[in-house]
């Protein structure tokens, strides 16, 4: 393993320059230049030894951070020196990259129009095991969780390339710690891959939840062919809820453009069904428009950002005003955005302290790409919008927030 501060030119450029006494260590018999991969992207060492992943490091790090770089049979991995303990819990042997952890107050508070006792928004820094399985957390009505999917994807404190006997592991930890904290009557979505739908509908049976539907998300942008099976183009959303019956369920109704066959527009707009075909993803590409999180350069800030169209429907089908939103690996905090436009109280938990920040930066000055407003037409005619969403226009700022 080498250990190293990065410099400004390396954070700018995207690269790390290998010490002169660590070469042997790390390249043995290799000659140099040579194609590899860090933490999973592709890469490559030049002739100077500067092992450069400009899509992975470019910016990733603030100067002077201290990290570690080792090389395996996979090529590099490299994470904050300060990150590399274990989790301390006795669930799965867990291996993550662990920064210091901090819990903050609520970041703020916001008296919501309804008339109720005012809102907040709690965020936490921090495993979320730790807090689910202490008296940090009670009495929360909804939950949304959308781990990382074990793809091997470069998340800065999070080992993505685990085994997947300790993955799920810790997805079943969390399950059950959400199970324990929920009111009854409460609701968990839970997203995931469409091949492991078996699995996730295990793990919520197994943990004591009630399974009520199974959603199918279906992704906007073409699908990428595969050899031997059918294109894959959607993601499921499993609902599920504590006990027999749902303590709230809102049954919505959306008010879509007409389709060829149709013959005329529905008058009352139509039923919310488990099918979502109209919430388009935050692509890497030009389709993720200013709603997608980039850095001054932009470059995306986190690798899987969740639209704020999918939690606007997931919160306003099983919360009321007042109601208690969590999320437990909360990214960049879009649940918690959501929830604050809609009156409902939220607590996020993120390992990333840079994610910490920008959730604060984005509850405190709501963009104008992050408005869930331009969508009330769409529910218009569900019968009770005006309980569920009480509609106040946020005070819009559209910014770069890094």
């Amino acid at each position: 393993m080498v250990t190293k501060k990065l410099k400004k030119k390396e954070v700018e450029l995207g690269f790390i320059q290998i010490p002169s006494k660590d070469r042997q260590h790390l390249f043995a018999e290799s000659t140099l230049p040579l194609e590899t991969k860090l933490n999973g992207f592709p890469a490559k060492v030049d002739k100077h030894a500067r092992l450069w992943c400009r899509e992975y490091l470019k910016s990733k790090f603030p100067v002077n951070t201290e990290v570690n770089l080792i090389r395996n049979e996979a090529g590099f991995q490299v994470m904050p020196k300060t990150a590399t303990q274990e989790t301390e819990t006795n669930t799965n042997e867990q291996t993550i990259v662990t920064p210091p952890e901090s819990e903050s107050e609520p970041v703020l508070t916001s008296s919501d129009v309804s008339g109720l006792n005012e809102t907040w928004h709690k965020i936490i820094q921090g495993d979320c095991l730790r807090y689910l399985n202490s008296e940090a957390i009670g009495d929360v009505h909804l939950t949304f969780f959308d781990p990382p999917y074990l793809q091997g994807k470069a998340y800065r404190f999070f080992d993505d390339n685990q085994s997947d006997g300790k993955y799920w592991d810790w997805v079943k930890s969390i399950i059950k710690g959400v199970y324990n904290v929920t009111a009854d009557g409460g609701a968990i979505y839970f997203m995931h891959r469409e091949k492991n739908a078996e699995r996730v509908l295990r793990i919520l049976r197994k943990a004591g939840w009630n399974f009520q539907n199974l959603i199918i998300w279906r992704k906007m942008t073409s699908a990428v062919p595969i050899e031997t099976r059918f294109s894959k183009q959607y993601q499921i959303i499993v609902y599920a809820i504590k006990g027999e019956k749902p303590r709230v369920f809102n049954k919505l109704r959306i008010d879509p453009p007409p389709l060829p066959w149709h013959k005329w527009q529905h008058e009352e707009g139509v039923f919310l069904t488990d099918v979502w075909d109209d919430i388009r993803e935050l692509t890497s590409g030009y389709f993720a428009g200013e709603e997608a999180l980039r850095d001054k350069e932009g470059n995306r800030l986190h690798i899987q950002q969740t639209p704020v169209a999918l939690l606007l429907r997931i919160i306003l089908s099983s919360t009321l005003p007042g109601d208690v939103v969590l999320d437990p690996t909360a990214g960049t905090g879009t649940a918690l955005v959501v929830a604050k436009q809609l009156a409902r109280s939220s607590i996020g938990i993120e390992i990333d302290p840079l994610y910490i920040e920008l959730i604060k930066k984005r509850l405190t000055n709501i963009r104008v790409a992050d408005d869930v407003s331009r969508h009330f037409e769409y529910y218009k005619f569900t019968s009770n919008l005006k309980q569920i969403w009480p509609l106040e226009k946020p005070d819009l700022k559209q910014q770069k927030l890094l």
